[in-house]
């Protein structure tokens, strides 16, 4: 705009046009402050400011006293300024001290939450935070409240003006709640036919959020908890191909909506070409993948050249994988980044902690570079890869022999894992691998599948972690699929078949559930090896079996039979909807519930092996006349104080009742002393009063 056409006349003129924006025309003063002509921008908003009041447009005018007070600073007292202005309006004066004005807030901030008071109106659709979708039913000026019938709460609800101000949003007919309210037919359609469009409701309503936020925005009052698995495949499907969404990696990162929109073109490639994050660029990467985004333009090839020279080049040294994943895009866009000395680089990638680098790139990425380091140094990565075999994940593994056998390694393959199988020296993955590659293993003959299975069984007895631990349950499951279990034992001689059901029997690698089913799924094939686990009449003399109360028992029972019925279907399910949210590398709810899903199946099976080994007792049979389990002990100490006490079984205990269980020291330092006996405790020494049966309340509560 011209500013030297711009005087006090022209702008009192301004405000007599029907269609005049004051908006703009506060812009205007703003250009001419920034023209340095600040004294007449000042001289005349107190001019338009007076006609504005004359002409009794107050809220017009406050617009302007605004831009007077909280830009320029040009007025001595705001409060009184606004209370003059609203002189002749009661309710508008109610509504001064809860926007702030004389408080401590800025004067903008006043101003704002003025202007957001003087905005609502009875029948108006709001939200806040804590109570959520609401409807005005009620403006009480002399209370200077709002009554409001919130959704989430029976009956009106009070809100002060200065809570108000703060905290109550008014929803636009667009906001996601207006459009439940007022259309909730349409809502539910698009539920159904075009989540992707309510993810982008959500988003304009309550601007960017993580997934996590989205989840509470949306369930269960949009969709219901069960549903949203379905909901979020189909929306993200949907947004597959739309610019204007932004959906991060992390579930924890905020889904980013672009208002104005955004095209898969020179512009898009532009926000590429500014980036960087290292991260963020991988991100851009697979979306250009995914969304088969056009990348052939010679700004797009540039850009994309440009940002994989500097991951590769910038990486830092504790993320070599991100070198390798510079590599890896580049391959897969065809294009050659420029100014690198890639044969150092590859060969710096080969003789570092290559393990690390496979272990960190998603298993889909290890063909792709495998065969970019083979294309470079073939010697030296086959080299690498003979060492770092034994101690790969099986995933990983798995993409290694691909890729050697792919590129013509097959008979360095074959050599590694001969070596590894002669010398029973072949990992968890190893075996694992072996026992998927049926065909790899006839043709090298490798191992017969009797042998491999007794190969597989070694390796489940020792301790292990991680990657190698994944790759043990899953050899560990094997043994549970019959049909497979008995084809490997039909092959195996008499006596093979009877040290293989021993090992298993008598084997530290299975907990007692998973051992008795395997043996349950053996004996229905082979009967005739039942003997291995029956007892032996020549069997050494039977140790005493621990026994505890009838209600310790039956609450270990009810315990155990919780994380069977309840806690592990729970946590079943915590997987499955941690597992919808996306990556796993970096998704913390998914890594959560498998670790507790880990500690629930330890946990279970501990407790089924203690209630195997462990018998429930009334202590009716208990013997009379010396300290034994199941019966109660009067102790005398020095001075005449006398304590009593009652032994029962190993997990009883009742502080109150003065229950101890017979795995403690004093009750092991008791049992088997008679009545008259002075017996040295951990509390120091005393005499055995008596020895007496239990009382009527022990018996009790030993019945539960």
């Amino acid at each position: 705009m011209d500013l030297n056409a711009v005087n006090e006349e022209w702008l009192l003129g301004q405000l007599d046009s029907a269609d005049a924006d004051l908006g703009e025309l506060v812009d205007v003063l703003d250009e001419l402050v920034a023209a340095e002509r600040g004294s007449e921008a000042d001289e005349w908003a107190q001019a338009m400011f007076q006609k504005l009041v004359n002409a009794e447009h107050a809220d017009k005018a406050l617009q302007v006293l605004e831009w007077l007070a909280a830009v320029r600073g040009n007025v001595s007292d705001v409060k009184a300024s606004v209370e003059k202005l609203f002189s002749n309006d009661r309710n508008a004066l109610k509504m001064i001290e809860p926007a702030g004005f004389g408080g401590g807030l800025s004067v903008a901030e006043c101003f704002r939450r003025l202007r957001h008071l003087r905005s609502l109106k009875k029948g108006m659709l709001c939200y806040n935070e804590t109570w959520g979708f609401g409807i005005i039913e009620y403006i009480d000026f002399f209370y200077q409240q709002l009554e409001i019938d919130f959704s989430s709460k029976s009956g009106e609800h009070e809100m002060a003006f200065s809570y108000a101000a703060e905290a109550l949003e008014v929803l636009e007919d667009e906001h996601i709640l207006a459009v439940k309210h007022k259309n909730p037919e349409e809502l539910e359609r698009l539920v159904k036919e075009d989540p992707a469009e309510v993810v982008r409701m959500a988003l304009r309503s309550y601007g960017a959020m993580s997934v996590a936020r989205l989840i509470e925005k949306l369930v269960p009052s949009i969709i219901s908890e069960a549903g949203w698995k379905k909901f979020w495949d189909g929306a993200r499907r949907g947004l597959k191909e739309d610019a204007s969404v932004e959906i991060p990696k992390k579930r924890s990162d905020n889904i980013v909506f672009h208002k104005k929109g955004l095209a898969y073109d020179d512009g898009w490639f532009k926000l590429v070409a500014d980036e960087r994050d290292i991260e963020k660029l991988f991100e851009r990467f697979k979306e250009i993948i995914e969304k088969n985004i056009d990348s052939t333009t010679e700004y797009a090839r540039q850009t994309l050249s440009d940002r994989l020279s500097f991951i590769i080049k910038g990486a830092p040294s504790a993320r070599p994988e991100w070198k390798a994943e510079g590599f890896i895009y580049a391959r897969t866009f065809g294009i050659e980044p420029e100014d690198l000395d890639t044969e150092k680089i590859v060969h710096d990638l080969v003789e570092s902690d290559l393990v690390t680098t496979l272990d960190r790139l998603p298993s889909r990425q290890l063909q792709t570079l495998l065969t970019i380091l083979l294309e470079n140094d073939r010697e030296a990565v086959i080299a690498t890869l003979s060492e770092v075999i034994p101690v790969v994940s099986h995933p990983v593994l798995n993409e290694i022999m691909a890729a050697l056998i792919g590129n013509g390694a097959e008979d360095s393959v074959r050599e590694i894992m001969s070596s590894a199988v002669a010398r029973r020296t072949a990992s968890a993955p190893m075996l694992l691998w072996c026992q998927r590659s049926s065909d790899y293993v006839k043709k090298w003959n490798l191992i017969s599948r009797g042998d491999l299975a007794f190969r597989i069984q070694e390796v489940l007895e020792v301790n292990s972690a991680g990657a190698i631990l994944r790759a043990q349950n899953q050899l560990r499951e094997r043994f549970q699929q019959e049909e497979w279990l008995h084809d490997v034992m039909g092959e195996m001689t008499d006596q093979q078949r009877r040290d293989f059901m021993r090992r298993i029997h008598e084997g530290h690698g299975w907990d007692i559930l998973d051992r008795k089913s395997v043996v349950a799924k053996i004996l229905r094939k082979f009967p005739e090896l039942q003997d291995i686990i029956l007892p032996s009449s020549s069997a050494a003399p039977k140790k005493d079996v621990p026994v505890t109360s009838i209600r310790s028992y039956s609450a270990k029972q009810r315990q155990l039979e919780r994380i069977m019925t309840v806690d592990i279907p729970e946590n079943s399910k915590e997987i499955e909807v941690a597992r919808s949210y996306g990556d796993l590398r970096e998704n913390a709810e998914f890594k959560y519930a498998k670790e507790r899903q880990g500690l629930l199946m330890a946990q279970g099976a501990q407790l089924a092996e203690d209630l195997e080994r462990v018998k429930p007792t009334d202590f009716a049979d208990a013997p009379g006349g010396k300290v034994s389990i199941g019966s109660g002990v009067e102790l005398e100490y020095e001075g005449g104080t006398v304590e009593t006490f009652y032994i029962l079984g190993v997990w009883d205990q009742d502080e109150a009742l003065s229950v101890i269980s017979s795995e403690t020291r004093l009750a092991k330092a008791l049992i088997g002393h008679t009545a008259g006996d002075e017996v040295e405790i951990p509390a120091g020494v005393c005499t055995v009063k008596s020895v007496m049966p239990l009382s009527d309340s022990i018996k009790a509560w030993v019945r539960g």
